[in-house]
């Protein structure tokens, strides 16, 4: 038996049987004459119309079988069909080199999906995935060979392959795939949120998992932990067979709560929000888990995901903003402004720099490009007519930043009353905390607030001076280390004595040991992932918030974090063990 770790990118616990998809994929390669180049291009044009109404054909079916929301992940591989980067780099290509035209595609599109792989960020590299996967499509297509396909499987299988293209899943044979098994690929990903919608177990992301696999090994796919375990023992399959039944008892009992309030035993309320980052994408799933609002939408989606190059439109960014707020209304949405820097690069704007997560990022670049922060402003406030708009600020250090901020917005707002361009002054504004700094100043930015939130994945970042993506000390990355709560403690009573909602919306919040500190402590709302809702309202609903209280107060004497986990170990499995 072997056993890897992935991301768990889709619930469930699929047991069956590995059908390796398009594992090896073999490109041709040849040389070509001057007089042969004007037909390759051609028939490059003709794959690029094949693919494009494939394409088209795939959203109609999947909008049928999943929904309409879903099935515009499509959109992005229509529009790669025409993107003129692509097609200019390629024709150039294949007359600088002249090789066959197959070659030259996979070629280019490899390039592009190594260079946009290496970025630390999960939209780029997912984006690589979906090149990767197009210029595959368009060699095959090329080549006029009928590559394997999904809707061909007749008997039930675990699907393993390096990646898939939205239209692998969307084209899927559903009543015979089981489980998804890939090496790329991550929680945002195309296949992700397909897989999620027609909910099939999914782990991504494990590396060379495709030459450790043969056809037909059993395998388990365990889409709530990441694990995959490969011809397992007798005893770990009776196990996961068991635990599959639990869980699909578990998901049935969730139904029954959707629709009931986030509320603990002793009736103590904690709102349960969704973290947002591509809309169009995650949608159907932030709408259909009961939550009570948006708690953080990730606005820089808008600026990373222009091909042109260019910053969006302040109506580009209006329409976005407008149609979150319109579907989730009358529930707040909460529009965090743009978070670029750092490992988020906008060309033109950002850059490389030697110690990014200190840099030129979040607030300080908006605050150094008026036009820029102005422009999505008024995109926020002709917005908020549409909905129930709440705007929140990144990266904040001082009060000093607070009031250039609230200037831009009053300035914004008298040039929208002179041009008789409706607004809502209901507004709510926040404050992210997420810096030590705005931490120990808590008291004066609540004041000045009129709600913050918690990052917790930077403000342990900081506060322990750890790089959490550098391998070599990421060990030193402990969100329950004594100090990190201290911190929270402090942020969240001053959030309390100014009479302001405190909310959390990193990561942190939607484990079960940091949600109970959050808990204990007094937080107001959680934000998290879709994928983690129905967990967190299970353990807000399972628990008295004045037990829980006493247990956090009970961890400030303790120096370390191995003594705190102890603590919160046992706690857990007295009084949460139907939940573990």
């Amino acid at each position: 038996m072997n056993f890897f770790s992935g991301i768990a990118a889709s619930r469930g616990i699929a047991i069956g049987k590995a059908h390796l998809y398009n594992y090896k994929f073999q490109v041709p390669k040849y040389n070509i004459s001057d007089i042969q180049i004007d037909a390759e291009t051609d028939r490059f044009y003709d794959a690029l119309r094949k693919v494009e109404q494939d394409y088209k054909k795939l959203k109609m079916d999947l909008e049928k079988e999943a929904s309409e929301d879903t099935a515009k992940l499509f959109d992005g591989s229509i529009l790669l069909t025409k993107d003129h980067t692509f097609i200019n780099e390629v024709l150039t290509r294949l007359r600088e080199d002249k090789k066959n035209i197959e070659w030259i595609v996979y070629d280019v599109s490899d390039t592009i999906f190594k260079k946009l792989i290496i970025l630390d960020d999960e939209f780029f590299r997912d984006r690589a995935v979906d090149f990767l996967n197009f210029g595959k499509r368009l060699v095959n297509t090329m080549l006029l060979e009928k590559s394997q396909s999904l809707a061909d499987i007749d008997s039930d299988v675990i699907v393993v392959s390096n990646d898939l293209a939205v239209s692998d899943t969307a084209n899927m044979n559903r009543q015979h795939v089981l489980g998804i098994l890939t090496e790329l690929g991550g929680a945002t990903s195309h296949v992700a949120i397909v897989a999620k919608s027609l909910k099939i177990p999914a782990v991504l992301g494990v590396k060379d998992i495709c030459s450790k696999i043969k056809e037909s090994d059993l395998l388990i796919v365990d889409g709530y932990s990441g694990k995959t375990f490969i011809n397992p023992d007798e005893k770990t399959l009776i196990f996961y067979k068991k635990e599959r039944e639990r869980f699909e008892n578990s998901e049935k009992k969730f139904l029954s709560i959707r629709e009931k309030p986030s509320v603990t035993l002793d009736n103590r309320a904690i709102a349960l929000k969704v973290n947002m980052e591509i809309p169009y994408q995650e949608i159907d799933l932030a709408m259909d888990v009961g939550s009570d609002g948006v708690g953080l939408y990730r606005s820089e989606f808008l600026y990373l995901s222009n091909k042109d190059k260019k910053l969006p439109s302040e109506e580009q960014q209006f329409n976005a903003y407008k149609f979150i707020l319109e579907k989730f209304s009358p529930k707040p949405v909460t529009i965090r402004t743009i978070d670029l820097g750092g490992d988020k690069i906008l060309e033109g704007y950002t850059e490389r720099e030697l110690n990014p997560y200190l840099g030129y990022r979040a607030i300080r670049l908006s605050l150094d490009k008026p036009k820029m922060f102005r422009d999505q402003l008024r995109a926020l406030y002709r917005a908020s007519i549409y909905g129930n708009l709440q705007i929140m600020f990144p990266m904040i250090t001082g009060v000093d930043e607070l009031a250039k901020i609230y200037k831009e917005i009053q300035n914004v707002k008298k040039e929208l009353t002179k041009n008789s361009i409706p607004f809502s002054n209901d507004v709510k504004v926040g404050t992210m905390i997420e810096t030590p700094s705005a931490a120990m100043l808590s008291d004066f930015i609540c004041a000045k607030s009129d709600f913050v939130s918690i990052g917790s994945n930077d403000l342990v970042q900081y506060t322990l001076a750890v790089d959490r993506n550098n391998d070599r000390v990421s060990y030193l990355y402990q969100p329950l280390h004594p100090s990190v709560i201290r911190m929270l403690k402090l942020i969240i009573d001053g959030a309390h004595k100014a009479n302001i909602k405190v909310s959390v919306c990193g990561e942190m919040g939607g484990d079960m040991k940091g949600l109970l500190i959050f808990i204990g402590l007094g937080i107001d709302e959680v934000s998290t992932g879709v994928n983690n809702i129905d967990l967190v309202k299970k353990i807000i609903r399972s628990v008295n918030y004045s037990e829980v209280k006493d247990l956090v107060d009970s961890l400030f004497i303790f120096d370390e974090t191995s003594k705190i986990e102890k603590e919160l170990d046992k706690w857990i499995s007295k009084h949460l063990k139907h939940l573990i």
